[in-house]
């Protein structure tokens, strides 16, 4: 009989939450990637989930909201990362990289309010498309030390809609974008 009763509430829990999200836009994180017929994969989560996803990663990775990047034996810290997207951001609409070698081709750039990296291998049908926010590059950059604010960024990424990732070559595909649907 107790089993019933748990269950009957969590019926209950869930219907309310299914009622108050009815009532309250939250955005959803979707990730797609397709490898060929025998391998699928789906992931569909209110991105405040991921949120408390990472709270629960260890302290030496993520603690108090905030990212620490450790390097290791590269000489690039956020601090030089800060530095180089101040110089970057103020440069406005450009092509900061153009690599052109064989059949592919990599570019990254600025236009409007957006970075955005394509790689382009025409011959195979291999293509990856990653449009950044400026203003997340913002966030993800503001402060001070070796720390990125993860909860600003999660607020600032919550604000996007649309693809985020698309990435396709002759075997696979991988989507990853943000909207209001479950």
């Amino acid at each position: 009989m107790g089993r019933r009763v748990l269950a009957g509430l969590a019926v209950l829990a869930l219907s309310a939450t299914g009622v108050a999200s009815a009532q309250t836009i939250r955005p959803w994180l979707h990730v797609q990637v397709d490898e060929g017929a025998k391998s699928k994969v789906r992931v569909q989560l209110p991105l405040s989930l991921v949120q408390i996803a990472l709270a629960a990663a260890p302290d030496t990775v993520f603690s108090d909201g905030h990212f620490r990047l450790h390097t290791g034996d590269s000489k690039l810290s956020v601090v030089d990362m800060r530095k180089m997207w101040h110089e970057l951001k103020g440069a406005g609409d450009t092509d900061f990289v153009s690599v052109e070698d064989g059949d592919e081709t990599v570019t990254v750039s600025r236009k409007g309010d957006l970075v955005l990296v394509r790689v382009d291998s025409p011959g195979k049908k291999e293509s990856v498309r990653v449009d950044l926010p400026v203003s997340l590059v913002d966030v993800l950059l503001a402060g001070e030390g070796d720390k990125i604010d993860v909860q600003k960024a999660f607020d600032e990424i919550a604000k996007r809609r649309g693809d985020v990732v698309n990435v396709k070559d002759a075997h696979s595909t991988v989507r990853v974008w943000i909207d209001e649907r479950s």
